[in-house]
């Protein structure tokens, strides 16, 4: 009798796992299509920032290196290709009217050399969609500014 309560136990303990494994909730999730107008330098890194309008203290942000194989030297990643998607994963807190921002960083410096924003509304254990197209940011040379 005694195995047959622990048999019966581990049944009882699968069953439980099993069952709070399928209460699993899916993802809070952004899909952004990011495209690049003509003036916008190879991009070696993205940076994405999510942030709630109503709460902008409530943001997410993340960097991320170009997947694309170079020859370069310094072992720098290839360009993007644009246009991209761009899965975000969120936390559902910031689920209503947010702003994206996708801004391009120069490998070295990390300097903003491209940006692009857009809004969307995320839903809480679910997937949007978004689309913006970045365009060059203005380094401002030696005599930026002057006439």
């Amino acid at each position: 009798m005694m195995v047959r309560a622990r048999h019966a136990l581990s049944a009882v303990a699968i069953v439980a796992l099993l069952g709070g494994a399928g209460c699993a909730k899916d993802p809070t999730a952004v899909l952004v299509t990011v495209d690049a107008d003509a003036t916008v330098p190879p991009l070696l890194i993205l940076r994405t920032t999510v942030t709630n309008v109503d709460d902008p203290a409530r943001a997410a942000s993340a960097e991320r290196s170009s997947p694309y194989a170079s020859d370069d030297a310094a072992d720098r990643p290839g360009p993007f290709v644009f246009p991209l998607d761009i899965p975000l994963t969120v936390d559902p807190s910031l689920a209503g009217v947010v702003v994206i921002t996708v801004e391009g960083l120069d490998w070295d410096t990390h300097a903003v050399t491209a940006t692009g924003v857009t809004s969307a509304g995320v839903i809480a254990q679910g997937t949007t969609a978004a689309s913006l197209t970045l365009a060059a940011v203005a380094t401002g040379g030696a005599d930026a500014g002057t006439d």
